[in-house]
């Protein structure tokens, strides 16, 4: 089951979730997977996800490939995973993830846990 989140509700959302999983790819082996905290700013290209003083391998690997993709867990048993997809760009210590698309998922087995209220 997957629920599209648009921007404008994305920071409520956002606000019910802990630290996220950032996956980046990398040239030459498996993506590489980090714990971040991450909170969302309003930007002229619309709302931003800034990653806060995530691992400087996080950073490099940002500036080489600008690919992100967020995971925050589901805190409940069979409740909704956020995940965004976007372009990250460095910004000083930060990551500053530009939203492609963002989503709340579970899997169609998962359909006896609790339904998302807005």
């Amino acid at each position: 089951m997957t629920i599209p989140v648009p921007g404008e509700v994305l920071a409520g959302v956002l606000a019910r979730f802990g630290s996220a999983v950032m996956v980046t790819p990398v040239t030459d082996g498996w993506p590489r997977v980090l714990t971040v905290d991450a909170r969302t700013e309003d930007s002229a290209d619309g709302v931003e996800i800034v990653i806060v003083s995530p691992h400087p391998a996080g950073l490099r690997r940002v500036a080489e490939n600008p690919l992100v993709t967020l995971v925050w867990p589901s805190s409940v048993h069979h409740g909704h995973s956020l995940v965004v997809d976007g372009w990250g760009r460095v910004d000083g210590q930060d990551i500053r993830v530009v939203l492609d698309h963002a989503v709340l998922h579970r899997p169609g087995t998962h359909a006896d846990g609790p339904d998302w209220a807005w």
